[in-house]
């Protein structure tokens, strides 16, 4: 059964592309993650993957130092 799911974060505090690459980086760690796109100018981050949980995604950014709208 395919356990595919897309998930959008609205994430505040970005600046600049090391933000983005922090960003990344955190929700790429997150286990069934298999893409993740983050936008600087929209302060989004797109997440697809297998099982995914917005409350997991949403505490690995907070962990990364950034916060989650919505």
């Amino acid at each position: 059964m395919d356990n595919t799911n897309s998930i959008e974060l609205v994430v505040d505090g970005m600046s600049c592309g090391g933000c983005v690459a922090s960003v990344d980086k955190a929700l790429r760690n997150v286990s069934g993650v298999k893409d993740v796109k983050v936008d600087l100018k929209s302060g989004k981050a797109a997440v697809t993957g297998e099982g995914l949980r917005r409350d997991t995604l949403v505490r690995v950014v907070q962990d990364a130092g950034y916060d989650v709208r919505g």
